[in-house]
């Protein structure tokens, strides 16, 4: 395997874990917000950007700057040259349940070299 197709690996593992129970703090935030302006959010990891920007706290920056460390590091670790990744992107949905639980679909994507690679996740917490 190419070190080129390991970003599917790590693309698979960024959308997991942000909607996993690592991320908790983050989740619960976003569940404390209208359900409005958290129903769809894009995240550019590199840029460290969110939108809508009206998301935009303190702990969703300490968020974004924990993933894009991690993510740096995951790279490196692959031996893959930073400047070769033009862009991360994670997107979320986040939809209520109807009488309990919250439902999540993240997908996260890497470009580099002008492929693209992701991976799609779903999470439910109750």
């Amino acid at each position: 395997m190419s070190k080129m197709n390991q970003l599917l690996g790590v693309a698979n593992n960024l959308a997991d874990s942000f909607v996993s129970v690592t991320n908790i703090d983050f989740i619960d935030h976003i569940e404390s917000l209208p359900n409005e302006k958290t129903k769809l959010f894009k995240i550019d990891l590199l840029k460290e950007s969110i939108v809508p920007t009206d998301l935009t706290n303190k702990k969703v920056k300490e968020t974004v700057k924990k993933y894009k460390i991690w993510f740096l590091s995951e790279i490196k670790k692959l031996k893959i040259a930073s400047d070769l990744i033009e862009k991360v992107t994670i997107t979320v949905t986040h939809k209520p349940g109807k009488s309990f639980g919250h439902y999540y679909t993240c997908s996260a994507t890497i470009i580099a070299k002008g492929k693209t690679y992701t991976k799609k996740v779903i999470s439910t917490y109750s």
